[in-house]
């Protein structure tokens, strides 16, 4: 009986959650307590709003331009271990030369030390890469 019981009560507020959570009436937006609705004007600029139709040519045109423009990203990495080690060092590397697949390396640029379970070297190795002038340089192991 008491089963019965949780389970009733269990059912009911799962049901109560299920009508509280339920959307409203769409009507019912934009009403005040008098009932009545209120309509938004349109700005000037909704009216004046025309498509802009592009060619495919200028639109490769203005992607090559874009890409012109833009600076590559420098990427360096400090690791512990060789980037074929089959773990943590490899999968920064595979991840960084999927990065640059994806963008192009003329957008991403990647250099890395391996190697560098020595801190004193591996906090020279980011130091150079740091006054080289790389934007982001990562050092990937937990003894950093």
């Amino acid at each position: 009986m008491l089963k019965r019981m949780l389970l009733l009560i269990s059912l009911l507020l799962t049901l109560a959650l299920l009508v509280a959570c339920g959307g409203g009436d769409e009507g019912s937006e934009g009403t005040d307590e008098g009932g009545e609705t209120t309509e938004v004007e349109p700005t000037e600029a909704a009216d004046e709003e025309e498509e802009v139709v592009v060619d495919e040519g200028e639109e490769e045109e203005m992607a090559e331009e874009e890409m012109a423009m833009i600076e590559p990203v420098r990427i360096a990495v400090v690791m512990p271990s060789a980037i074929t080690d089959l773990a943590w060092s490899q999968s920064i590397f595979d991840a960084l030369l999927r990065i640059q697949a994806e963008y192009g390396e003329d957008v991403v640029e990647i250099a890395y030390t391996e190697g560098m379970f020595n801190v004193t070297d591996a906090a020279a190795a980011l130091r150079d890469y740091a006054a080289d002038g790389y934007d982001i340089v990562i050092a990937h192991g937990t003894q950093f």
